[in-house]
């Protein structure tokens, strides 16, 4: 009895103490931490090569020229080889001097005829005025005396103007350079005789060093083109770079082909030749022009657009201003610099989220 006694206070007291137990607060959980987002970032790029606006021209040289004599007659000397750098105003090619000196000769003494018969005339002028003046000389005979010295001027004239002429064919006798140049090709050799029409070419001269780059642009890319923008060419084949400043861009729009005519200065190129066809990226921009990011980086609300770039761990949303350069980049004009860690697709990311920063 008395054990069966003992068993029920020690039941007693068991469930009393899980009662209590049940009764007493529990005590509170640390919460879980947020997983942090990997996040491929990069810096903004100071230059783009696109490939997406390319071109393809032909190197020339900005002075070139194909020399043939001034008139018709036999080539006396050639006094230039192909390969020879010649200066301006260098004689290049002596033409037989006998015919023109011979033209020459007969236009003075034709000149010395009209100055006399002019002066001939100013005298019977002068002596018809005194007698017209005295009443001696009918007006008919005067007015047949100023006719006399006015065609005897004009002969005169005539005989100077042809007198100018063929001291210019003596000149032209002689062919000089009419610019600094290389001699790239001879067509004809002492003793030929050659013609002004049609005409017979001579000689080729080319500046060899100052060359430009000649190209046909299409139209759906011509906006890419501006005066004054350096660009990059390669040759092909061979793969040379070469530098080059936009001179001019055509204003017009070729109707048959859809190009625009784009001329571009050599800036500076190894052993570049007239000729070389080269490929340039109008997208590529130099380090001057901004800073880029590619499409995929920005988000937008229809009113501002913005970048995540990662600071301190955590995703931090900056607004920027964004200009389109191609289908795969904008320009960033403000709100970012270059040594900002923009996240190239932020997806669902939102600001203040944690983020881990991957290579690009």
């Amino acid at each position: 009895m008395n054990a069966r006694r003992t068993l029920l206070l020690l039941a007693a007291a068991g469930a009393a103490s899980l009662s209590a137990c049940s009764r007493a607060p529990k005590a509170a959980l640390p919460p879980a931490a947020a997983a942090a987002r990997g996040v491929r970032v990069a810096h903004p790029a100071t230059r783009i090569e696109t490939g997406l606006a390319s071109a393809t021209g032909t190197v020339r040289a900005k002075d070139d020229a194909v020399l043939s004599a001034k008139g018709t007659g036999q080539i006396q000397r050639i006094l230039v080889g192909v390969g020879d750098r010649v200066r301006k105003g260098a004689p290049l090619v002596e033409m037989d001097p006998t015919n023109v000196r011979i033209g020459l000769q007969n236009a003075q003494a034709l000149e010395r005829l009209g100055a006399a018969a002019l002066a001939s005339a100013e005298k019977d002028l002068a002596r018809g005025r005194t007698l017209f003046e005295q009443g001696s000389m009918p007006a008919a005979q005067w007015e047949k005396v100023q006719t006399g010295r006015d065609l005897a001027a004009a002969q005169h004239d005539q005989a100077v103007a042809a007198l100018r002429a063929a001291e210019q064919a003596v000149t032209d006798g002689t062919l000089v350079a009419p610019f600094a140049g290389t001699i790239t090709a001879k067509y004809r050799n002492a003793g030929d005789t050659v013609t002004l029409m049609p005409v017979s070419p001579i000689l080729a001269l080319t500046d060899l060093d100052h060359l430009e780059v000649r190209l046909a642009v299409p139209e759906s890319i011509e906006g890419f083109v501006r005066a004054g923008q350096k660009v990059e060419a390669v040759t092909t084949p061979g793969g040379v770079r070469v530098e080059a400043r936009v001179r001019v861009k055509n204003a017009v729009v070729d109707p048959a082909t859809r190009t625009v005519e784009v001329l571009a200065d050599v800036v500076r190129a190894e052993g570049l030749r007239p000729g070389t066809l080269v490929n340039v990226d109008f997208g590529g921009f130099g380090d001057h022009d901004g800073l880029y990011v590619p499409t995929t980086a920005v988000r937008t609300d229809g009113k501002e657009s913005w970048v995540f770039v990662v600071a301190g761990g955590k995703a931090e949303r900056r607004a920027v201003e964004v200009v389109p350069v191609h289908p795969g980049a904008v320009a960033v004009r403000k709100g970012l610099d270059a040594r900002s860690d923009v996240v190239q697709d932020p997806g669902s990311l939102a600001d203040g989220d944690a983020v881990v920063a991957l290579p690009n």
